[in-house]
């Protein structure tokens, strides 16, 4: 359950606040260039003594680790003698608030980006962190390439990336076992033991709605038989093949032989209670789904595996996973403390880790000498370890561009996928789907 700490209201701006927010934003420039070049001189922590740093998060799918944060806020700003305030609201609500804050031109000072990533579509009014992002870096042997889409606007680093989450696969190896059922190495094999173990009372499911899962998920299914988003430049739209055709051909097979309706009408949390409740035969889904079925039932946890990005195309493996990222606000009064607490977030990523569970993957290389913390260490979890190579984020595999922003945020691509498994032909999907993503890259053209 997800729970949101009240934050101050955000007022929108009247038609003649236009020009003075305007005004607002190109002092809040100057100064936060200014303020970069006395930084750079020399570190002045009397800068920010008794100051207020205003932090936008997401209440975290494993509740363990906003407890470690709350810790690390604590004393970071006990130490810097910074008043720290963190607001929670459920990450589905952040893309609105976010938006509240940039039409007011306040709020806080550093906001958070949780799968619907908005750094290009917000990067003029974001602060450039290019300094810390490059020093975290060549600290930690250097960020994943996949690190780079979803930060870096025009050659510059106008977001952190924090951690992205993985969705592997969760099975029940017992009534595979009894079933006498493969390991569901391939996107098939996991179709044919939800085909065999639904009308035994245990079917698989994957969220066929307007959710953050959908948008992963249903990706993941249709890049994996081959399919493509965008070119590699994000100019051009791919959608309308023939891999994309043997996608959806795919998930409506699946949703027929091997799921029940609610799919259609499932949240985030849904396949996590679905695992936990001893019915599912499988889900594809972050690991919150294997701590909660950790957490609520061991019997089932006991029996719970997990798998390795699945095969569509022989050979192709790929895993569309959920990027977060902080940014700062060019109207933030307190750059300097964002800059700095988000330099020592990162720094702490071992221990962010351990305080999800596992859950947080780094976008750091040296974060993947073997063990990794938490997951190095449980048999089960070992797997995780060598998911980077699989790992692509959406407009695969083109760019996370401010186009794609929209595009996930308006869940084109899982309602796509939902009208092939209500009965729509692909063909006739697959041409509404066009007409949205070109009328998206249309109003960014003429932007």
């Amino acid at each position: 359950m997800m729970r949101e700490i009240t934050m101050a209201n955000t007022v929108q701006p009247t038609a003649g606040s236009t020009t003075e927010r305007r005004r607002f934003l190109k002092s809040a420039v100057a100064g936060a260039t200014g303020l970069g070049v006395m930084l750079a001189a020399r570190r002045a922590p009397a800068q920010t003594r008794g100051t207020v740093l205003r932090v936008l998060q997401w209440s975290h799918f494993v509740p363990a680790y906003d407890v470690w944060f709350d810790k690390v806020v604590k004393e970071w700003g006990a130490k810097n003698g910074v008043q720290v305030r963190v607001d929670r609201i459920p990450h589905l609500e952040l893309p609105a608030r976010i938006a509240a804050e940039y039409a007011a031109g306040s709020g806080h000072d550093v906001i958070y980006f949780v799968g619907t990533i908005l750094t290009g579509l917000y990067h003029k009014n974001l602060v450039d962190l290019t300094d810390i992002v490059d020093k975290i870096g060549q600290k930690w042997g250097g960020w994943l390439p996949s690190a780079e889409p979803i930060a870096r606007v025009e050659g510059r680093w106008h977001a952190m990336p924090d951690f992205y989450i993985l969705a592997p696969m969760l099975w029940r190896k017992d009534l595979f076992d009894q079933n006498g059922l493969k390991p569901p190495a391939t996107w098939e094999l996991a179709r044919v033991a939800g085909r065999t173990l639904k009308p035994k009372g245990h079917p698989c499911g994957i969220a066929l709605s307007q959710c953050n899962d959908a948008n992963l998920f249903l990706r993941t299914i249709l890049f994996s038989h081959g399919a493509k988003e965008f070119d590699p430049s994000g100019q051009n739209v791919l959608l309308d093949s023939k891999e994309t055709r043997e996608g959806l051909r795919f998930i409506k097979a699946l949703f027929d032989e091997a799921m029940t309706p609610e799919v259609f009408s499932w949240d985030d949390a849904s396949d996590n209670r679905y695992l936990a409740s001893g019915v599912a035969c499988w889900v594809h889904d972050a690991i919150s789904a294997y701590r909660t079925t950790e957490d609520t039932n061991p019997p089932v946890f006991q029996n719970t595996h997990v798998g390795l990005a699945l095969e569509g195309t022989p050979g192709l493996r790929v895993s569309i996973s959920n990027p977060n990222a902080y940014a700062v606000w060019k109207f933030s009064k307190n750059v300097a403390a964002a800059k700095d607490f988000l330099q020592h977030v990162a720094d702490n990523w071992k221990d962010a880790m351990v305080g999800s569970r596992g859950y947080n993957m780094p976008f750091f290389r040296d974060a993947y000498r073997k063990p990794m913390p938490i997951i190095g260490s449980d048999p089960k979890l070992q797997i995780l370890q060598d998911f980077p190579d699989f790992v692509r984020f959406a407009g695969y595999p083109g760019p996370f561009t401010t186009p794609v922003q929209e595009i996930v945020a308006t869940f084109v691509f899982p309602d796509m996928c939902t009208k092939v498994a209500r009965g729509m032909n692909p063909d006739e999907a697959i041409n509404w789907a066009m007409g949205e993503y070109r009328r998206v890259l249309a109003k960014h053209r003429r932007s």
